[in-house]
């Protein structure tokens, strides 16, 4: 069973600040990330998976995202609402999420850490943002690894002056 990471990065591969997303809202971006985690087969869903930091994040605050198997990678102790799954890794994800169409991997930099050497990664759709927002939360590069997908349509977009690509990558063979 394969997998895909969703990803936001900025020029300096930063990810996070001060416990939630730096730049300011990407409406686009924002409707990418629901629509891709979203849409599944008739009568299927897709999973999402994330550390206990993105779950308790500003923008996820611990509420289960709806229409999505919500998965909670977590080495401790955690309370969960009823429906959403608790694993201790990414191939327990993978063993948890019964009947879901794709798995997505959403964060937060531990977790993609090892989701970006996982060799059941298929896909990482990267919303390049175009600036540096002073992060305290990094990935590492991933130019080295991926190369950007030609089957991708690829499109500059600009939500609250802030310019930036969503892109779908692939790893280097």
């Amino acid at each position: 069973m394969s997998f895909d990471v969703v990803i936001a990065a900025d020029l300096d591969w930063g990810i996070g600040k001060d416990g939630g997303l730096p730049w300011p809202r990407l409406r686009g971006d924002l409707a990418h990330f629901k629509a891709i985690t979203t849409t599944a087969s008739e009568g299927r869903r897709n999973a999402i998976a994330m550390g206990r930091r993105t779950w308790e994040s500003k923008e996820i605050a611990g509420k289960p995202l709806p229409r999505r198997l919500n998965i909670v990678l977590s080495h401790g102790a955690i309370t969960v609402p009823d429906g959403v799954i608790r694993a201790r890794s990414i191939d327990d994800a993978i063993a948890k999420q019964c009947d879901a169409e794709t798995l997505f991997v959403i964060g937060g930099a531990e977790i993609f850490a090892g989701a970006i050497d996982h060799p059941a990664l298929r896909y990482v759709y990267l919303t390049r943002v175009q600036g540096r927002f002073g992060c305290d939360v990094h990935i590492r590069r991933l130019d080295d690894s991926f190369a950007i997908d030609p089957r991708w349509p690829i499109a500059t977009h600009v939500d609250n002056d802030v310019r930036y690509q969503i892109q779908r990558l692939v790893r280097h063979h």
